[in-house]
């Protein structure tokens, strides 16, 4: 699209590595891409989030908790690191590359590191060390990983570089985040400081990217190839989402505990299956109100911040004191 664009050297390996799969993939094999299309939902953050909460609500407490630190963490990670280091997608460093038409209205914005490897590594690998005893399960969700970032690939929406430090971000928070929650287990009061923390770091992340960070900016045609602002944007709410899924967890433990375990597998499934469909329509009508409708930033924050805290907070609280009636 810009050839004109100077890539750096370790660049062109990896859009021939692209080049390559597009060869099969284009008047060959593009029965191919519905299919890639469906894996790589697993990146999408819908997806984890149910993973997530459904081990929270129903099974495991501790588990739950590591799980949606693992995505959050992942969501603040992930996004900061895109917005400092604006790479391009793919075909925009190269015009020989087309991406899959299928996959493009999801390829928004900033290409580095790769947010879906990044999500499924970080979720599915956690779950995969939750229940690493069990290790033809484990390798199961290993190779599910390694397949949601080779689907990025196929698709042609990333480079391999991008795919493997998301699958490396992912990976890193797995074996960080479960010493910090077994060090706030000791005392429920450094759920607290965890908190604080993450907040006042979240913060310090945000400030830098609206005011410190400079960002490249390149026409094609007249028309922008990335928009910073339509990022920054992007980056605040999906932060917003994070702080809310977060401290929602790190109160909840702190104040409100519960215990998934107690109660009839009938209960369980009633719970998991009423807290799936609150999460599902929240996703879609919250969602699509914020793109559809062009709101204020701290309007779009404070809804994904809430609905954050309805998935980790209110909805344990609403059917703990269910169930106590």
């Amino acid at each position: 699209m810009i050839d004109c664009l100077s890539n750096p050297c370790w660049i062109n390996p990896q859009i021939d590595c692209l080049l390559f799969l597009q060869n099969f993939r284009i008047g060959h094999l593009e029965c191919l891409d519905k299919f890639f299309l469906s894996i790589t939902i697993f990146g999408e953050f819908w997806l984890p989030t149910l993973i997530c909460a459904i081990a929270y609500w129903c099974i495991d407490f501790r588990a739950g908790i590591y799980l949606f630190t693992l995505e959050g963490f992942n969501i603040l990670l992930a996004h900061f690191f895109k917005m400092i280091a604006c790479v391009y997608r793919p075909w925009v460093l190269n015009s020989n590359l087309h991406p899959s038409e299928l996959a493009v209205p999801y390829a928004k914005g900033y290409s580095f590191p790769s947010g879906h490897s990044a999500m499924s590594s970080s979720t599915l690998g956690g779950v995969a060390f939750l229940i690493r005893k069990k290790k033809a399960l484990c390798i199961s969700l290993i190779c599910f990983i390694l397949l949601v970032g080779f689907s990025r690939l196929w698709l042609g929406v990333h480079t391999p570089q991008d795919v493997v430090c998301g699958l490396l971000t992912g990976l890193i928070l797995i074996f960080a985040v479960n010493p910090l929650i077994d060090w706030a287990e000791k005392n429920n009061n450094r759920y607290l400081y965890l908190m604080g923390i993450v907040d006042v770091l979240a913060l310090i992340a945000l400030i830098y990217i609206e005011f410190f960070n400079t960002y490249r900016i390149d026409y094609v045609s007249g028309e922008m190839l990335v928009n910073p602002q339509k990022s920054i944007y992007t980056t605040f709410v999906v932060y917003g989402y994070a702080l809310g899924l977060l401290n929602g967890c790190f109160l909840c433990r702190r104040f409100f505990p519960f215990n998934p375990k107690k109660g009839s597998l009938k209960n369980k499934i009633i719970r998991g299956i009423i807290g799936t469909i609150i999460l599902l329509l929240m996703l879609k009508y919250v969602l699509q109100f914020i793109i559809m409708n062009p709101v204020a930033l701290k309007i779009a924050i404070m809804l994904m911040f809430i609905m954050g805290l309805v998935i980790t907070l209110i909805y344990p609280l609403i059917f703990t004191k269910f169930n106590k009636n």
